[in-house]
């Protein structure tokens, strides 16, 4: 039995994470699933192999007596795991795959507790209510966008440990598609991460790699990931936030509800002199590592910038509204206008592309106000522009951040910095490149990712 074709029921037609979350959930694709990927000698050698990578890394952890095995799947490691003496729970957002663990013999094991539906994104488990999650064979059907989400998510679930499988760039398979690309025989090549991609991806979520153990060297392209839950952010007090901005001019602000939370910050809805505003508080993280970059504490740097935009003429039509900010030891916080929209990214996938010619328009005229008024470094890309929609109905972008240090204030690398001075590097260059590269959602991994996707 060789791998699936696409003429296959288990192989999936369409790339796209949504289509794959639906296309697992049937019955027939849960039955063909492991006749196709794990039957063969070659695969089954394979298996062995990804087993033992896993393996080596539980045996780096310490004091692992539950593990969530998310997506279980059919079960292809569930068993294995609770031989090893701890209770697993297989989780998935497939009831048919699930069904198909249950009444598999190779998976019949006491230490398997249960098996509870779920989506990744969104897991229905308490704080750190288990020691361990596996995650196997299932980051490779997921844009960066959403790894990053659900790497928080798990983050969230697990009280210290978790074990990733991820497919990554540094193998002959890689090499053999980028040579195939280059000769116009393969259309599109694979996603896979770099190592700093990957780095890039835990540190967005929260999480400390502690090794990242190939499955087999140069000759494979899988990597398993074992990395640790910090828990460094204590759980959000509104009430103590509150009493923290009493005498500051957020004095009075009550928080209502949260918006959304990012890498830097957690935005929250609250009332504020008799208005609703989004209430961004920044992270303990966030203050300690700008505070070693700029002078300024963090929410007086941006609101700084985000005032300096709105008061160019024509552009507060693209900005949101700066309203005010507190600086106190125990929170920092700005309040700003609320945006009713989504961004662009995820409002670009959910209309498959179909996105007025006119919006690229209002792009170019953010670029020419802001460099108008010698505003540069605007962080233009689409997971930092808003879609919404004016009451003429048209559909217009708008900025909501403005926290990123401009590199002609702090030059990433002497070398830059030098030919700035020497106007050999011209101070538009950053946001052109960002204007041209707008769309090209390969670079959204590498961005800040912010849980800011609808604000209305």
């Amino acid at each position: 039995m060789r791998k699936p074709s696409k003429d296959d029921v288990s192989k999936p037609k369409v790339e796209e994470y949504s289509y794959k979350k639906e296309f697992y959930r049937d019955a027939a694709v849960a039955a063909d699933y492991d006749q196709h990927r794990f039957t063969t000698a070659g695969r089954k050698r394979r298996n062995v192999r990804k087993w033992r990578a896993i393996q080596k890394a539980f045996a780096e952890t310490t004091d692992v007596l539950s593990v969530l095995d998310l997506p279980c799947g059919t079960g292809r490691f569930t068993g294995r795991l609770a031989e090893m003496g701890v209770n697993v729970v297989g989780s998935d957002i497939s009831l048919q795959m699930m069904y198909e663990a249950t009444v598999s013999p190779q998976v019949d094991h006491p230490g398997v507790e249960g098996y509870v539906q779920s989506d990744a994104e969104a897991l229905p488990f308490q704080n750190a209510s288990v020691d361990c999650i596996v995650s196997i064979r299932f980051m490779f059907h997921v844009d960066p966008v959403t790894r990053r989400r659900i790497l928080r998510e798990m983050g969230r679930v697990s009280k210290r440990w978790l074990i990733v499988d991820y497919r990554h760039r540094y193998s002959a398979r890689w090499v053999a598609w980028q040579v195939r690309h280059a000769l116009g025989l393969l259309r599109e090549k694979p996603e896979r991460v770099s190592r700093r991609g990957l780095q890039s991806e835990f540190h967005d979520a929260g999480l400390n790699i502690r090794r990242v153990i190939p499955v087999r060297r140069w000759l494979s392209d899988k990597w398993i990931v074992l990395a640790e839950a910090t828990h460094d952010e204590p759980a959000f007090e509104p009430n103590l936030a509150e009493e923290r901005l009493r005498d500051t001019d957020l004095d009075g602000a009550k928080i209502t509800g949260k918006l959304g939370e990012g890498r830097r910050s957690t935005v929250y809805r609250a009332s504020w002199q008799g208005r609703e505003v989004a209430l961004k508080v920044y992270k303990r993280t966030a203050i300690a590592t700008h505070a070693r970059k700029h002078p300024l504490p963090i929410a007086e740097f941006e609101f700084s910038r985000n005032s300096q935009f709105y008061a160019v003429p024509g552009l507060d039509r693209y900005v949101a509204q700066p309203l005010a900010f507190a600086v106190t030891p125990g929170v920092q916080a700005i309040a700003q206008e609320p945006v009713n929209g989504s961004l662009y990214y995820f409002f670009h996938r959910e209309h498959h592309g179909d996105v007025p010619h006119s919006f690229a328009g209002h792009l170019r005229e953010i670029l020419r106000l802001s460099h108008g008024a010698r505003l540069y470094d605007v962080d233009l890309h689409a997971m930092n522009v808003l879609v919404t929609r004016e009451s003429s109905g048209e559909l217009v972008p708008k900025l909501f951040d403005f926290n990123l240090i401009p590199f002609t204030v702090r030059p990433q690398n002497p070398v830059v910095g030098w030919l700035l001075a020497a106007g050999l590097l011209s101070k538009k260059s950053r946001d052109r490149r960002r204007l041209r590269r707008f769309h090209d959602f390969r670079h959204i991994g590498k961005r800040l990712l912010k849980f800011y996707a609808s604000t209305g």
